[in-house]
C-alpha cells in the first residue's frame, strides 16, 4: 500500500521551498550582494559623465574662439588694407572684434606687417576660455592682401 499512496506525495525538498517562500505572496527579495549597487555605479558613472561633456564644452568654445579670431583677422585686415586705413587701423578694428561680447579668446594680440610688393598680412593669436582646469588651446587665424590705393590716371 505504501508504493501507491507514498507515489503522489513527493518528500519535502529544503533548496527548493528556501526558493519559492520569496515569491509567494507577491514579494521578491534581492539577494544581499545586489544591495547598493546602483549608487556604486552612480559614483564611478556620473564624473565620468561629468568630465565628458565639460570636455565637449569646451571643443565647443575652442571652435567659437577659433571663429572670432578668423573674424577679427578679416574685419582688421579690411580696414587696414583699405584707402585711408593703415596698419594702426586694422589693429584697432582686430581689437575691437576681440574686445567684443562673446568674444571668447583671452590673452590676444594682433600684429600687421606691410609685406613688400604692396600687401599687407594680420595675424590674430590667443586661448580660448577655458572651462576644464588645466586645458586651454591655442587659437591663432591670418589674413593677407593687397593693400588698395587709390592710382590717378597717368
Amino acid at each position: 500500500m505504501t508504493g501507491i499512496a507514498g507515489r503522489g506525495r513527493r518528500k519535502a525538498d529544503p533548496d527548493r521551498q528556501k526558493a519559492d517562500t520569496g515569491h509567494r505572496g507577491g514579494t521578491h527579495r534581492q539577494s544581499r550582494t545586489d544591495e547598493g549597487s546602483s549608487v556604486v555605479e552612480a559614483v564611478l558613472v556620473v564624473p565620468v559623465l561629468m568630465l565628458v561633456l565639460m570636455v565637449i564644452v569646451q571643443f565647443c568654445l575652442w571652435m567659437h574662439a577659433t571663429q572670432v579670431a578668423q573674424t577679427a583677422a578679416s574685419v582688421g585686415d579690411q580696414v587696414a588694407r583699405s584707402v585711408g586705413g593703415g596698419p594702426a587701423a586694422g589693429v584697432a578694428s582686430a581689437r575691437s572684434v576681440l574686445s567684443g561680447t562673446g568674444s571668447d579668446v583671452t590673452g590676444s594680440t594682433v600684429v600687421v606687417s606691410v609685406l613688400p610688393g604692396e600687401s599687407e598680412w594680420l595675424q590674430v593669436t590667443g586661448r580660448a576660455v577655458s572651462v576644464v582646469p588645466g586645458l586651454s588651446f591655442a587659437v591663432s587665424a591670418s589674413a593677407i592682401g593687397p593693400i588698395q590705393q587709390f592710382r590717378g590716371s597717368e
